[in-house]
C-alpha cells in the first residue's frame, strides 16, 4: 500500500512538472513570435497568425511585407527551433540508450568531431553551398569507423564505444586542424568561423519547407526509437 501511494505521488509530480513546462512552452512561443529585427505591434503578429488559422480577429488589414515576416520568417524560426529541440533530445535519448551511459554526447562519440571535419574540409575546397551536406557525411563516417573500431575484438561493448568515440574525436579534430593550416585563407578562416558557430545553430532563414524536412527527420527518428 505504502508502495502504490508513492508511485502515485511520483506520477503526480511528474504530471504538474510537465504540465508546467508545456505552459512555459507555449509562453515562450508567443513571445518568440513577437521578437525580431522588425519592430511590429504585438496585436499585428498575432493577428496574422490567427487569421493564417481562420480565427480573423485582426480589427484592421496589415501590410503584406508585414504579414510575410510574421508568417514566413519569424513563425517558421519558432517552429523550427522546437523540432530542432525535440529532435535533439530524442538523438540525446538514443545514444545514451545505445551506449549505456547517461552523460554520453556526441562528442564522445567522436561524432561532432566528424561533423567539423566535414563542414572545414567542404569551406577549404570552396564548397560553401554544401557545408551542412559536408557536415553530415562528415558525421556519418566517423560514426561508422567508431563501430569498426568498437567491434574489432567481436563485440560491441560501452567502453569499446566510449574508448572508440574518443580515439575518432582526437583523430577528425586534427584532421580537421590539419587542413585549416596548409589550406586555409583568411577568407575560408571567416568562412569557418561563422559557419561552424553560427550556421549549424542559426534558424533566422528557415522557411515552411525547411519545418517540414526537419519534421519529417524527427519523425522518422521517432520511429526508430519506437521500433527499439
Amino acid at each position: 500500500m505504502p508502495f502504490k501511494k508513492t508511485k502515485h505521488l511520483v506520477f503526480s509530480r511528474y504530471l504538474s512538472l510537465l504540465c508546467l513546462l508545456l505552459v512555459l512552452l507555449v509562453a515562450s512561443v508567443f513571445v518568440a513570435v513577437s521578437l525580431g529585427a522588425v519592430t511590429i505591434d504585438i496585436g499585428d503578429t498575432y493577428g496574422v497568425i490567427f487569421s493564417k488559422l481562420g480565427l480573423p480577429i485582426a480589427s484592421h488589414s496589415i501590410a503584406k511585407p508585414l504579414e510575410a515576416i510574421i508568417w514566413n520568417m519569424r513563425v517558421p524560426r519558432v517552429l523550427l527551433g522546437l523540432i530542432v529541440g525535440a529532435g535533439l533530445s530524442m538523438s540525446g535519448s538514443v545514444m545514451q540508450s545505445t551506449v549505456n551511459n547517461p552523460i554520453a554526447e556526441p562528442y564522445i562519440l567522436g561524432i561532432s568531431a566528424g561533423a567539423t571535419f566535414g563542414a572545414t574540409l567542404a569551406i577549404i575546397l570552396g564548397l560553401k553551398a554544401v557545408v551542412g551536406l559536408g557536415a553530415f557525411v562528415g558525421a556519418i563516417l566517423a560514426t561508422i569507423l567508431v563501430l569498426i573500431i568498437a567491434s574489432m575484438q567481436g563485440r560491441v561493448t560501452t567502453s569499446g564505444l566510449i574508448l572508440s568515440g574518443t580515439v575518432v574525436n582526437a583523430l577528425f579534430i586534427a584532421f580537421a586542424n590539419f587542413i585549416i593550416s596548409i589550406g586555409a585563407t583568411a577568407d575560408s578562416v571567416m568562412t569557418i568561423d561563422k559557419n561552424i558557430l553560427v550556421r549549424f545553430a542559426a534558424s533566422s532563414t528557415s522557411s515552411w519547407f525547411g519545418l517540414s524536412f526537419f519534421l519529417n527527420s524527427v519523425s522518422c527518428l521517432q520511429c526508430h526509437d519506437d521500433g527499439r
